[in-house]
């Protein structure tokens, strides 16, 4: 994230006129549940994990039922293609290895 909001910047300097909004996220899509399975995955620790669907986790606030970020303007205005998440999720992992 902070590389691309770097890059984002620099590119800002010579063009202000390219600001706005702009989401960011990794590709593949996932949902949390998928995400949870991949940590313990790669973690080895057998642990099921259930889908929860948006209507049986009431909150306050309505939710979106795809809540999922359009990032293309990204890489249309800035060159910043969406990183693979799961290759991060290798170094956190390891990172998390070396503290425990």
């Amino acid at each position: 994230i902070a590389a691309a909001c770097l890059a984002m910047a620099r590119q800002l300097q010579a063009d202000p006129g390219q600001s706005g909004t702009y989401h960011f996220a990794g590709q593949p899509r996932t949902s949390w549940a998928d995400f949870a399975r991949e940590i313990f995955a790669r973690a080895d620790v057998a642990c099921a994990v259930e889908d929860i669907p948006t209507s049986a986790y009431p909150t306050p606030a309505a939710r979106p039922l795809n809540s999922r970020l359009d990032c293309t303007a990204l890489d249309t205005v800035f060159g910043i293609p969406q990183p693979d998440w799961r290759l991060g999720l290798n170094d956190i992992l390891k990172d998390l290895g070396e503290l425990a």
